[in-house]
């Protein structure tokens, strides 16, 4: 019987090894896919971002979790997140994933390699470097997540919402749950932050997330540009040009 055990736990060792060493990645429930909205980024906690940003929701990540909440990261799996995989989806990149901060798309790729090193990583097992980006890409697409809110009269122009008013206008337009996260700027204003929307473990397609908001003790405020400026020069005086670019 002992022997058995040994032998057990020694070929559990192995395949643990060649998991790792043939980038494996530890197991995980589910995927998530975050959307940012980035006037809410750009508010709080101080980020320095340039003149104009997008006007739309854009990527903030795609990572693994467990059903706990527990999110998964920085696995070493050997797989590496290069230039040239980056230069496939340049274009889409920028629009979609921008580096809020800088307009530079040199400076800009250690953004997504950073995405890759410490969510992509554990992925792996489902998606490898050169698919990591057009995955989060091609997810995002599936669903206007600016226009399934002005549908439904959750304007961004510095009104606050109940947070169930904004998951139910996205369930019903998507048929999935997804959960919201709200963030906070240095007097306890509340602001819509980022849509989470959850995938099965395979990321072959969406899946409920648990329907909840995370830091949403207020309504949240959706802000625009003009809001989002006012609220930041009050305390800071360094205005900021209202952006321009379309909203997808």
């Amino acid at each position: 019987m002992k022997c058995k055990l040994l032998l057990v736990l020694l070929l559990a060792g192995i395949l643990c090894c060649a998991a790792q060493q043939y980038g494996g990645a530890p197991r995980h429930d589910i995927v998530k896919l975050s959307l940012l909205w980035p006037n809410t980024y750009c508010l709080t906690n101080d980020h320095n971002c340039r003149p104009n940003v997008p006007q739309y929701f854009t990527i903030g990540g795609l990572w693994s979790e467990m059903n706990n909440g527990e999110k998964v990261e920085n696995c070493n799996t050997g797989y590496y997140l290069t230039s040239s995989m980056i230069d496939r989806h340049k274009v889409e990149l920028l629009k979609y994933w921008p580096d809020l901060s800088t307009y530079n798309y040199q400076d800009s790729k250690q953004l997504w390699k950073d995405k890759w090193e410490t969510d992509g990583t554990c992925c792996s097992d489902i998606m490898r470097p050169e698919d990591y980006l057009a995955s989060a890409l091609n997810l995002r697409q599936s669903h206007n997540m600016y226009q399934i809110l002005t549908n439904a009269g959750i304007l961004a122009n510095g009104s606050s919402y109940p947070a169930t008013k904004i998951l139910a206008a996205i369930r019903k337009a998507t048929r999935f749950m997804v959960d919201i996260v709200g963030d906070t700027d240095r007097v306890g204003n509340v602001y819509l932050s980022e849509i989470h929307q959850c995938l099965d473990n395979h990321a072959g397609g969406f899946a409920d997330c648990d329907n909840k908001d995370v830091n949403c003790d207020q309504d949240p405020i959706f802000p625009d540009t003009v809001f989002a400026t006012k609220a930041k020069t009050s305390r800071k005086a360094s205005p900021t040009k209202r952006t321009t670019e379309t909203r997808a």
